[in-house]
């Protein structure tokens, strides 16, 4: 069953203030990343966790997961690339699939853990004042909010 997309005003605000609290706490997650010296870029660190992650990825599924364009994907992983993050290995073709294979370099999984290390710090510190139920509570809305994306 297929919900109807018109929304009535009260759903309506309320749509409108959950996608300016999720712009809200983007921006502010990245703010606060770059202010604690996060090794990663937002952008890197999301690259380069997807392709921890997802062994044996190539350009095209980091596109075709992020919905983003190939050569979007490429010009990022470009400077993956020259930073020494993510290296190339052999075409897929072992599986039928072709494109360069991406895996992170040492330096890519050190930088990777180094930032989720910050990014996890500093969200602990903003949710210090939250009871575990409230945590608990928005990890699991953020996880059915998730799901319907992938849907």
């Amino acid at each position: 069953m297929t919900r109807d997309t018109r929304q009535d005003g009260a759903d309506r605000a309320e749509i409108d203030r959950v996608y300016s609290e999720l712009e809200r706490v983007s921006r502010r997650a990245v703010a606060r990343a770059r202010r604690r010296s996060a090794p990663l870029s937002f952008v890197e660190h999301s690259l380069v966790t997807f392709i921890a992650t997802h062994p044996g990825c190539r350009a095209v599924d980091i596109a075709a997961d992020f919905g983003l364009n190939r050569s979007t994907v490429s010009r990022q992983l470009a400077g993956l690339l020259e930073l020494g993050l993510v290296s190339t290995g052999g075409e897929g073709e072992a599986d039928g699939r072709r494109g360069q294979v991406l895996s992170l370099t040492p330096r890519g999984d050190e930088l990777l853990a180094r930032s989720t290390e910050a990014n996890r710090a500093a969200l602990a510190e903003t949710l210090g004042e939250w009871r575990p139920a409230e945590i608990a509570d928005l990890a699991a809305a953020l996880r059915r909010l998730n799901s319907a994306f992938e849907g």
